[in-house]
C-alpha cells in the first residue's frame, strides 16, 4: 500500500546533508510554487504549510488570472512569502515542432510571437503584479513552462527583472549581463502521467541526486537546490509528504532555507 513517506529514502536524503556538514554547508534550499491567482482551497493551504513551518515560499502568480480575493490572501501572508511573476496569462502560443521533436513543446514565452509583442505582454504583468503586492513582489520572471525564446531572455534586463527562474541545473549563473538564473531541481508531479504524484522514494531519491552533484562539483555548487510545487495540482499524499519533508529539512543542522529577497542580494551588478 502506498504510503506519504519512505524512511530508508530519507535516510539515504540525511546521509548526504550529513556529509554537507562535514564539510561545513550549508546546503541550501528554495521552495517555488506556480500557477498562483485564481481562488482555490488549496492556495490557503499551501499558504499555512508555509507560516506552520515559518519557511520562505515564492508564489509564482499568473499576473491575467489574479482575482482581489488571492491578492489579499498572498499579501497578508506571512513576510516569507514573496510573488514571483509567471508569465501573463500561462496561454501557449507554440503550434509547431521544434527540430527533432516529435509533439509541439508548449510555451508562453517561446518564439512563436515577436519578442517586443511577448515583453510589452510580460511588462503589461508586471504592473499588475507590482500595483497588488508593493515590495512583495520580487522582480524574478519564470516562464511557463519553464520556456523562454533567447530573445524574450534578452529584453529581461532591460524591462526591469534581475532573476530568471526555470527548472533544472542552471549552465550559468549570469545567462546575461545583470540577470542571475535560480531554478528549481526537482517537480514531485508526473505531468505526462495524469498529474500524479511522483511518491515519495523518487522525490527523495531526486533531492539526494541534485545535493550530491552540487557537493561534488557535478552541478553548480552555489545554486541553491529548488522544491517545485503546483498547489493547484496536488493530492492528499503529496501534501501530506511535503508537511513531513519540508518539517524534516528545515530543522537539519546543515539546511539553509534563505530569504528569497537574498536571489536578488546575490544578483550579477548590472553594467552602468
Amino acid at each position: 500500500m502506498s504510503t506519504a513517506w519512505d524512511e530508508p529514502a530519507w535516510q539515504a536524503l540525511a546521509a548526504e546533508l550529513d556529509a554537507w556538514q562535514s564539510r561545513g554547508g550549508p546546503a541550501t534550499f528554495w521552495w517555488r510554487d506556480d500557477d498562483a491567482g485564481r481562488p482555490a482551497p488549496a492556495l490557503t493551504r499551501l499558504l499555512a504549510v508555509a507560516a506552520d513551518l515559518a519557511l520562505p515560499l515564492g508564489v509564482a502568480v499568473v499576473p491575467a488570472w489574479l482575482t482581489p480575493e488571492v491578492a489579499e490572501a498572498v499579501y497578508a501572508a506571512s513576510g516569507q512569502v514573496v510573488v514571483l511573476q509567471h508569465g501573463f496569462a500561462h496561454v501557449n502560443h507554440e503550434t509547431t515542432n521544434p527540430s527533432g521533436e516529435r509533439k509541439v513543446r508548449p510555451a508562453e514565452c517561446g518564439p512563436a510571437r515577436p519578442s517586443q509583442a511577448v515583453l510589452e505582454e510580460v511588462a503589461k504583468g508586471r504592473a499588475a503584479l507590482t500595483a497588488a503586492f508593493g515590495s512583495r513582489f520580487l522582480p524574478v520572471f519564470v516562464p511557463p513552462w519553464n520556456r523562454i525564446a533567447p530573445a524574450v531572455l534578452a529584453g529581461l534586463p532591460g524591462a526591469g527583472y534581475q532573476v530568471l527562474s526555470a527548472f533544472g541545473p542552471r549552465a550559468v549563473a549570469e545567462p546575461l549581463a545583470g540577470l542571475l538564473q535560480v531554478n528549481c531541481h526537482v517537480d514531485p508531479i508526473v505531468w505526462r502521467e495524469g498529474k500524479r504524484f511522483a511518491g515519495p522514494s523518487a522525490t527523495l531519491e531526486r533531492l539526494l541526486a541534485h545535493l550530491s552533484d552540487r557537493r561534488q562539483g557535478r552541478a553548480n555548487t552555489s545554486e541553491p537546490t529548488g522544491l517545485l510545487t503546483h498547489h493547484r495540482d496536488m493530492d492528499p499524499m503529496f501534501w501530506a509528504f511535503l508537511e513531513k519533508l519540508l518539517g524534516r529539512l528545515r530543522v537539519h543542522p546543515a539546511v539553509t532555507f534563505p530569504p528569497l529577497s537574498s536571489l536578488l542580494a546575490a544578483r550579477p551588478t548590472a553594467p552602468g
